[in-house]
């Protein structure tokens, strides 16, 4: 038969010089995008090329057999594998900045003294989802800069989490914890405590050739255009955010060259591709990560429900939260949309109200499908920030919603961004209305973006998205008129 004449043919293929050059050169631009495995992935490449010829050698030969046909849904997890894989020159910028943070914090006193430094300032009372996308930049701006990022990171919360206590990249970056190491022509300018200032120079957006300069939003507008180490000559910067300025900097005509070669030669998911090294979790918190990751299924959907946080409604409507079955009935849709298979698939829930998850249970389970959740949360007003577990649960919730193939969240919670990003997935969002959103880039909101800074970089690409993403547009008169993304509600 032909079926089996076809089989022979395949099992002893021996493809063409042509053929042969034409997969290599192919194989050549899936390695350089990391289909073949990367950061999340345990797949080899070996295996992966032979499956790469035989399918070249097929559809060379428009062989068209059910047995070998392309899974929609394993392209997907390939597709996912190969965007969240770590870019070669990513890659060897990080193993040299390893050294060179090393050899500021780890040798002696004196060579500290060799190194300028970035320090992240975060703010007391900002969430995760605020000071994420912040130590994010500052790193980038230490790579392009050639600094050392250190770490300031202070909580208001009555029982604060310290940076190691969340995430362990393999270096230390605390300030705290770095305090016998640093020289003290260092230290002078380093916060320390609930201080955040230059010690005793508390110079601010300095561009003179002093020992420190703190960069606060007013100086925003800089980082667009600027040399940043002719702008920022001084031995220390503190860098204060609790927002997402990088497309400011990624867009500096004096970077942006260096950027995209650090990613693949393009933009997207640079926050992703930082996170996934800066904030590799803490053991105890990647204890709660595997644990939780190994409950779910073969395709995961995951929920973030934000209702303890009520969204701007537009205008005089006040704020209002969708109901919980709006997030759940949109799931359920998308999932049969994609061809997720109900008995592989688990859909799974982060809010931070306990009635969510009451209802979801109550939604799922009528109709047969799988919700699952993170053992151990506590519930409280804005989320739980009462204890350093419940701080700590809060990132293994975010990493958790990350790995998922899907995420559906809460419109304007950067909590729901910063977890799409890290996980390179473009989100949808439920929306105060009801109607739901669709993201066009898998990076974190720049909440500010409409609020004086973006005029810096007014031909950017990505500046729709972040014109649009982020809750603070809803406060402006007539918002309603400008949703250039808002899909049909549900």
């Amino acid at each position: 038969s032909s079926s089996s004449s076809s089989s022979s043919s395949s099992s002893n293929y021996t493809p063409s010089n042509e053929v042969r050059k034409r997969a290599n050169e192919e194989w050549a631009n899936v390695k350089a995008y990391g289909a073949g495995g990367g950061e999340e992935s345990g797949e080899h490449h070996s295996s992966f090329r032979y499956q790469f010829m035989h399918n070249h050698h097929q559809n060379s030969n428009h062989h068209s057999h059910s047995s070998d046909s392309e899974d929609p849904l394993d392209l997907r997890k390939r597709l996912k594998r190969a965007l969240t894989a770590r870019p070669p020159a990513f890659e060897r910028a990080l193993m040299e900045y390893v050294e060179k943070h090393k050899s500021a914090t780890e040798v002696s006193k004196k060579d500290s003294e060799n190194h300028k430094y970035i320090v992240y300032v975060s703010g007391g009372n900002d969430g995760y989802g605020n000071r994420l996308p912040g130590v994010a930049m500052a790193f980038l701006w230490a790579l392009l800069t050639d600094r050392v990022l250190l770490v300031h990171w202070r909580d208001t919360f009555p029982n604060p989490a310290s940076w190691g206590k969340l995430f362990q990249p393999g270096v230390e970056m605390d300030v705290d914890k770095l305090r016998d190491s640093l020289s003290d022509k260092i230290l002078q300018y380093v916060p320390f405590g609930s201080s955040a200032s230059c010690g005793s120079s508390n110079k601010k957006g300095s561009s003179s050739n002093s020992g420190c300069a703190m960069v606060v939003r007013d100086d925003y507008a800089k980082i667009a255009s600027k040399d940043l180490n002719q702008q920022y000559p001084e031995k220390v910067l503190l860098f204060k955010s609790d927002d997402y300025a990088m497309p400011l900097l990624v867009n500096n005509e004096n970077y942006k060259d260096q950027v995209k070669s650090l990613f693949n030669n393009k933009h997207a998911n640079v926050f992703g591709h930082i996170a996934r090294w800066l904030l590799t979790p803490s053991p105890k918190i990647q204890k709660t990560v595997d644990r939780t990751f190994e409950s779910l299924g073969k395709y995961n959907f995951g929920m973030h429900l934000r209702m303890q946080k009520p969204m701007p409604a537009g205008g005089e409507k006040g704020v209002k939260v969708p109901d919980p079955e709006v997030f759940f009935k949109f799931a359920r849709m998308r999932g049969e949309a994609l061809g997720f298979p109900a008995s592989d698939t688990v859909f799974y829930l982060a809010s931070d109200d306990s009635r969510a998850r009451d209802r979801a249970t109550e939604y799922f389970s009528k109709r047969g499908l799988t919700v699952r959740f993170m053992e151990g949360i506590k519930f409280g007003n804005d989320g739980d920030r009462g204890s350093v577990e419940s701080l700590q649960n809060a990132i293994a919730e975010m990493r958790v919603l990350s790995m998922c193939d899907e995420i559906v969240g809460s419109y304007g919670s950067s909590f729901s961004a910063v977890a799409a990003s890290w996980g390179a997935i473009t989100k949808y969002d439920i929306r105060a209305d009801g109607s739901y959103w669709n993201t066009a880039w898998n990076e974190p909101c720049w909440r500010f973006a409409s609020r004086g800074h973006n005029a810096a970089i007014s031909d950017a690409a990505s500046l729709p998205y972040h014109e649009g993403c982020h809750e603070g547009m809803s406060t402006f008169k007539d918002w309603q008129k400008s949703n250039w993304n808002k899909g049909k509600g549900l």
